[in-house]
């Protein structure tokens, strides 16, 4: 593994910021493979030595951010706020425009998952808004999948279809596969809460497709949800027009 050997080459010279960022690229690996269990401590590794060499802000926003994640599976809620916190702080003292937008919607999603919704809805249109104005369409799309995730939280349905499938769209302009897939499971979510099992269906199945595609351990829980409401994955669910989109 290349990111291995740049470890062991960084121990070796006595390079602290080549090994912090050797342990940084072995963790996003570990994490965007879904085997978080194993990220954790390199995340954990990297910051330390980042934080003791000082600097390095950007790095250490997505190694905070990446940490969002993990807290997410293991239902960590208050840790999830701590980190997108602390990332933001960090992408402000950067003068990274773009991290304190990705940072800003880390933490109104955050506050969604902690139930704080007018918070949430404030950080996540700001950081829409600035995302827009600086064309950052990975960091858009992020902020549309949250926007939903606070609206199905808040019962309206229709406008977290509208701006999941508005994520769903930069998604596949970007050819981001696995947001892609995230983003399908919680729009079937949300068709689901709107009564429409079949619209529910097709965004499960396609996201399973994706993930078995890119060989994601997320197809095995979108397998359950199928099966938990009597539903089978089609072979090849075709694309529907979206909503947003008509």
């Amino acid at each position: 593994m290349a990111c291995q050997a740049g470890l062991d080459a960084a121990c070796q010279a006595g390079d602290t910021a080549g090994e912090a960022h050797a342990l940084l690229l072995l963790a996003l690996g570990y994490a965007r493979s879904g085997r978080s269990q194993e990220a954790s401590p390199y995340f954990g590794q990297a910051l330390r030595l980042l934080e003791k060499i000082g600097g390095w802000h950007s790095s250490r926003v997505i190694a905070q951010s990446s940490l969002i994640g993990i807290a997410e599976q293991q239902e960590r809620h208050d840790d999830m706020l701590g980190h997108a916190l602390r990332a933001l702080e960090l992408s402000r003292a950067a003068g990274d425009r773009i991290l304190e937008m990705m940072s800003l919607n880390d933490v109104g999603y955050c506050h969604a998952m902690l139930g704080n919704y007018r918070q949430a809805i404030v950080c996540c249109e700001r950081a829409l808004a600035g995302s827009r104005e600086a064309g950052e369409r990975n960091r858009e799309s992020a902020t549309w999948d949250s926007l939903g995730y606070i609206q199905h939280q808040l019962g309206d349905h229709r406008r977290a279809i509208a701006c999941y499938e508005r994520s769903l769209e930069l998604c596949r302009e970007l050819a981001d596969r696995y947001n892609e897939a995230a983003t399908l499971d919680r729009l079937g979510d949300a068709h689901r809460s709107a009564g429409d099992l079949g619209a529910a269906r097709w965004a499960w199945a396609r996201a399973l497709r994706i993930f078995d595609e890119i060989d994601h351990p997320g197809g095995d829980r979108l397998r359950a949800k199928l099966s938990e409401h009597g539903l089978a994955a089609a072979a090849h669910p075709p694309f529907p027009k979206l909503a947003a989109q008509a």
